[in-house]
């Protein structure tokens, strides 16, 4: 193998083969004692991992549900196993850069990718407040985490409790970091998929759950990597990736339920008690921040309510989370959430908070409302019929105004953004505006599909993922405040733009 060098958008590794990743009788897999390449003898536990015995360019394959020597904390994570269920295909850069016989490019992933990692709805990965209430009782450790986040060791409990618990759903090349002689040790690593993690609002993965040792992205070694320790079944070293910083994510992390496959929402700063959001063809998120007891509700074009009191009607609306009931069991970040499925009627939606039960939390309580079709912001109005917000808006219920209310139209019922992609109208943020050009796009020749917000990309552009019946399609519209072009990414993605008329190859 030749040395890593990081090239563009990838990390490029030279690679004759792979036959330089050592096999089950590596001596980074211990028994009683180890010996280090220095002569010295090292006591830890049998079957453990110990990064002390890396020599100069080589990498620790690291197992889910394998400890490592010297941990950070005790395990603050779950039984860790490797995802089964199908995952959404997400966009890997390239490079045009040339290599040498035999270099394989590890692409780099920005963290606020839609499906990059995977959770187990409602179900705590890692708890962060066992992580904050070690290192506040090791004041060594403490200091040891904190230099390594460039952080002040005051600052550990505010870091943490920011960051969100998220799985592996790809082998992810990392730098790891042990606690030895009173400070932090730093070693490369590859973690198998399925390792908890924690991860900061651009998506890096900045903690590992089981253990409690600080991550950090990884550094391109001056020499030739070797891959260190017991392959998995399915390793490979052209398809490990490397997680950069995206934009910061504030509505949540887009992420793969374990169980069912489907798409779910989690809050960044997650904790235990947080809901987990499901997602559907229309979603309407209510989210408020003391122990109130709000309700949300929202009634169909055919004038049945969805509620704490009806959770279900015919036309496909489920209120799939509801908090703080009757001021039991509250939660930290409460929220409520109704969705549609399938094939929602068009027409018009009425939306209502109400005050059901302040449960001493005073007498007015600020909520953010949010509301999504397809994927999509949509236009939000006020009980008079004013335009309130695009995709989100803000309020305070109380005593002196028990109750809010909101609509939104879709279909027949009235138009979800302008009329003409041509012009994108009054917005003035380009998520929306691309989300509203493709949309109509798409609508125009009778695709209907769900939207993934992929983020901005280079040179004015927002890509959206759109999940059709035929698979996930990416697109890229740049310059939609303006003189706006699409750029499909993907062969269905062409496909679809070619056959819409909106893109010639």
């Amino acid at each position: 193998m030749g040395a890593v060098a990081l090239v563009g958008t990838v990390f490029v590794l030279t690679s004759d083969d792979d036959e330089q990743t050592t096999g089950p009788t590596s001596t980074t897999v211990v028994g009683a004692s180890t010996t280090t390449p220095g002569g010295s003898t090292s006591s830890v536990p049998a079957g453990t991992l110990n990064p002390s015995t890396l020599g100069p360019g080589e990498v620790l394959l690291e197992p889910v549900n394998v400890p490592t020597a010297d941990p950070f904390t005790e395990p603050a994570g779950t039984t860790e196993t490797p995802p089964t269920v199908s995952l959404p295909d997400i966009p890997l850069p390239t490079t045009t850069a040339p290599m040498g016989d035999g270099q394989v490019a590890l692409p780099q992933v920005t963290g606020n990718n839609p499906g990059l990692y995977g959770g187990t709805r409602n179900a705590a990965e890692c708890d962060q407040q066992a992580m904050i209430a070690f290192l506040e009782a090791n004041p060594d450790k403490a200091a040891a985490w904190a230099s390594v986040q460039g952080i002040a060791v005051a600052d550990i409990r505010a870091y943490i409790e920011d960051l969100t618990p998220v799985v592996l759903t790809r082998d992810t090349r990392v730098t790891n970091h042990g606690f030895r002689n009173g400070q932090a040790f730093a070693h490369p690593s590859v973690l198998q998929r399925g390792h908890a993690v924690l991860v900061d609002r651009w998506g890096v993965p900045r903690a590992k759950c089981s253990c409690g040792n600080p991550l950090a992205p990884p550094i391109p070694m001056s020499q030739p990597p070797t891959y260190v320790g017991d392959r998995w079944p399915d390793f490979d070293v052209t398809i490990i990736i490397v997680v950069i910083a995206g934009d910061p994510v504030d509505e949540g992390f887009v992420l793969v339920d374990l169980t069912s496959g489907e798409l779910i929402i989690r809050t960044v700063g997650a904790t235990p008690d947080t809901p987990d959001l499901a997602t559907g063809d229309i979603r309407v998120t209510l989210r408020w921040t003391d122990s109130a007891d709000l309700d949300l509700a929202v009634t169909d074009p055919f004038g049945d309510t969805v509620s704490y009191g009806n959770p279900v009607v015919a036309s496909g609306g489920t209120l799939d989370v509801d908090a703080n009931s009757g001021c039991n069991s509250v939660m930290a970040a409460p929220a409520e959430n109704i969705i549609w499925s399938g094939t929602p009627p068009d027409g018009v939606y009425v939306i209502t908070i109400d005050d059901y039960s302040d449960c001493d939390s005073g007498e007015s309580h600020q909520f953010e409302l949010i509301v999504l079709v397809g994927g999509v912001p949509v236009q939000i109005s006020d009980a008079g019929g004013a335009l309130a917000g695009v995709g989100t808006v803000t309020g305070v219920v109380g005593s002196g105004a028990p109750t809010a209310q909101y609509s939104f139209a879709m279909g027949a019922g009235g138009p979800t953004g302008p009329t003409d992609p041509g012009d994108p109208g009054e917005f003035t943020d380009p998520a929306t505006a691309s989300a509203t050009i493709l949309d109509l796009l798409l609508l125009d020749c009778g695709v209907d599909g769900t939207f993934i917000d992929g983020g901005p990309v280079e040179g004015d552009g927002y890509r959206w993922i759109v999940s059709t019946p035929d698979g996930d399609a990416s697109f890229v519209v740049y310059e939609p405040l303006g003189e706006w072009f699409v750029q499909p990414e993907d062969d269905l993605a062409a496909a679809i733009a070619v056959s819409c008329g909106f893109y010639m190859p």
